[in-house]
């Protein structure tokens, strides 16, 4: 397994677990933010619900398209933790748009034709020092 391979798949399980945690906090808030539709919340959390859904369907995406998914990821996370503003939620955006950030590394290395993992050619041995015993 190359080391672009590894990263894709790192990118596709941090997304999967993302979006089965940040999804677990979605549906509670959709429960309690409207378990009463006689009353319902300011438009604000309407606009609010709306980023978090936007970065789950990211989490989503990114694993069928990488620029697509990863651009939508950090746009939902960036507004919705950035609609909170509390400074936690500088580290919860990191932590949200890691699998993006793995996708595009990864999509960059793929189209640029550019491998980390390549050996030293053969010849480049003959560079080295020889040590006698």
């Amino acid at each position: 397994m190359t080391l672009v391979k590894a990263f894709l798949w790192i990118g596709r399980i941090t997304a999967a677990l993302l979006f089965v945690l940040w999804g677990a906090f979605f549906l509670e808030h959709l429960t309690e933010w409207f378990k009463d539709s006689g009353r319902l919340p300011p438009w604000s959390v309407f606009l609010i619900q709306f980023f978090h859904l936007l970065m789950l369907v990211g989490y989503l995406i990114v694993l069928k398209w990488k620029i697509v998914g990863s651009i939508t990821i950090i746009l939902g996370a960036a507004l919705f933790f950035g609609s909170l503003g509390t400074n936690a939620m500088m580290t919860f955006f990191a932590i949200s748009i890691f699998p993006a950030i793995i996708f595009l590394f990864v999509f960059y290395f793929e189209k640029s034709g550019r491998s980390f993992g390549k050996t030293l050619p053969a010849h480049s041995a003959d560079n080295l020092p020889q040590f006698k015993d």
